[in-house]
């Protein structure tokens, strides 16, 4: 793709549908499909899909594209980064954009239910099938798997953008991108799929610096399911991939896309603005005199650093506790002081050589304002292998129950107070072990459960007080980073305004029509 492409539909029909039993291709599923005009394709009458349906597609998709449930091993499909899974039917991996609508156009016809999938990192539910399958949805589940949409890679190192496959992960992108000083500057504790990353509009460390995925974003591909029942046509894709920065030539189809959970259609390609990699980057730990004077310290190293600030993790005391005490050869940067210090912040400045002696005049000036107790410059593969160690250990302490909210940074200190007062009455189990990124206001609330995991009711409660925290008393959200799914799709009906969410579902209407994408617990 040499030249700019933007905006155009394409509608693609039979022609990219692959071998069909007959003249026509007509659903081949365990038994007929009545098609009438304006219904849903009629569904299966079991949770599986019949072997002449799946001889087909692997036909038209090729060897090793479908995996079936009781011959082949489908464990990674189905078991999520956090909780559980249900079955599928099958996997479904399509390697091009045209046998993505080949899939598309059977789930349509052949009455079946789509589950878009990257790498499977997501922490909300989405990405796998429902433990109990929908009583009022009796369709089989399908995943479908982008892993095979990995060819080719476009770079265009002048422009600082690349047009990326859904299916190549985070790592494989930034390891091509290496040689020419570049990065797609997302910074995550996972390793996913650029259209997972748009589908879930992902955020990250640095954030702050960078923006989240929709800041990175020019363009996409992708799929829709407006499959017509009554003569087969369709699905449209949507090519609105661009090498442009600068097109203000009306509303962008792409940011229907970013963050809309697989719902509205499959991304197949994408294009994302590039950075330079910083010539030096620095870290430094920090022991505010207490959790407000954390705050106080960003305000005073972002007059410092301005752009230069890369990075602003806060860390309890109780998250770094527990990391030190379960993971075999971390220390504390404090050693055995006592008291501890309420939280810690790691400081990241990112940029030209000098940076690291730009950073040491900043920390000292905290010290010279009174509000830090302590201060270290330490090598940034240390700083950061501390603050990743923080899930690991909490992990290992115990049943880690997590939520990802936000609040204005304003509000972070009351909010983390007011969170930990109600969960001690609520919840006395529960032994919050928070950690996150306080310049974007964001916050890990992590609840550690040492005695055994927590029971319904008691998730249940914590659920209620974390996000009603949040959301009613701080004017905050209960989904900060993570998505839409199955975990949270209750809170978006309860405060998403009744307008909004008639648009969405009536732009959902127009992209999935016969409600075959994402997961059914989605609420749009």
């Amino acid at each position: 793709m040499a030249g700019v492409r933007r905006g155009r539909i394409l509608c693609v029909g039979r022609r990219h549908l692959g071998r069909s039993s007959g003249a026509g291709l007509g659903p081949l599923c365990c038994r007929d499909v009545e098609e009438t005009d304006g219904e849903t394709a009629t569904p299966l009458d079991d949770r599986l899909l019949g072997d002449r349906l799946l001889d087909d597609l692997e036909d038209a998709l090729g060897a090793g594209s479908v995996l079936r449930a009781g011959r082949d091993v489908l464990d990674r499909y189905l078991e999520p980064a956090r909780g559980r899974g249900g079955p599928a039917a099958a996997v479904l991996r399509p390697a091009t954009t045209a046998q993505v609508c080949t899939v598309v156009r059977r789930a349509v016809l052949d009455g079946f239910r789509l589950l878009p999938q990257g790498a499977n990192t997501g922490l909300v539910g989405a990405s796998v099938p429902p433990t109990v399958p929908s009583g009022s949805d009796p369709r089989p589940i399908v995943v479908l798997s982008t892993e095979r949409l990995v060819d080719p890679i476009e770079v265009f190192a002048d422009d600082r953008v690349a047009i990326v496959p859904a299916g190549v992960r985070l790592s494989t992108l930034n390891d091509r991108l290496a040689p020419l000083g570049l990065s797609l500057p997302i910074d995550l504790g996972a390793d996913p799929c650029l259209g997972a990353m748009v589908a879930t509009d992902t955020g990250g460390a640095r954030m702050l610096a960078h923006g989240d995925m929709r800041r990175r974003v020019l363009g996409v591909e992708a799929v829709l399911a407006d499959v017509e029942l009554t003569n087969g046509s369709g699905p449209t894709v949507i090519d609105d991939l661009t090498r442009l920065r600068k097109d203000n030539t009306g509303p962008r189809l792409t940011s229907l896309m970013v963050g809309s959970g697989g719902a509205l259609g499959v991304v197949t390609r994408v294009a994302v603005e590039l950075a330079r990699v910083p010539r030096e980057t620095a870290c430094g730990l920090l022991a505010p005199v207490d959790a407000a004077a954390a705050l106080d310290a960003l305000r005073i190293l972002e007059d410092a650093l301005g752009p230069l600030l890369s990075a602003y993790e806060v860390v309890s005391d109780t998250a770094l506790d527990l990391a030190v005490d379960h993971i075999d050869g971390l220390r504390s940067p404090w050693g055995d002081r006592s008291p501890a210090p309420e939280v810690m912040v790691l400081v990241e400045a990112a940029g030209p050589i000098g940076t690291a002696e730009v950073l040491a005049d900043a920390v000292a000036a905290l010290d010279d304002a009174g509000v830090v107790d302590d201060a270290v410059l330490v090598p940034t593969d240390r700083a950061w292998h501390l603050r990743h160690s923080i899930t690991e250990g909490l992990a290992r302490a115990g049943t880690v129950v997590g939520f990802d909210v936000s609040v204005p940074r304003s509000e972070l200190v009351a909010f983390r107070d007011d969170v930990r007062e109600r969960l001690a009455t609520t919840v006395p189990r529960a032994v919050v072990a928070d950690f996150g990124h306080w310049a974007d206001g964001g916050t890990h609330c992590n609840l550690v459960f040492t005695g055994g995991p927590p029971g319904d009711s008691e998730r249940a409660d914590a659920r209620r007080v974390v996000f009603g925290t949040a959301v009613d008393d701080h004017h905050g959200s209960y989904s900060a980073e993570h998505g839409i799914g199955p975990h949270n799709a209750d809170w978006w009906i309860r405060t998403t305004p009744p307008g909004d969410r008639a648009v969405l579902r009536s732009l959902r209407e127009r992209c999935d029509p016969h409600r075959v994408l994402g997961h059914p617990a989605l609420p749009f």
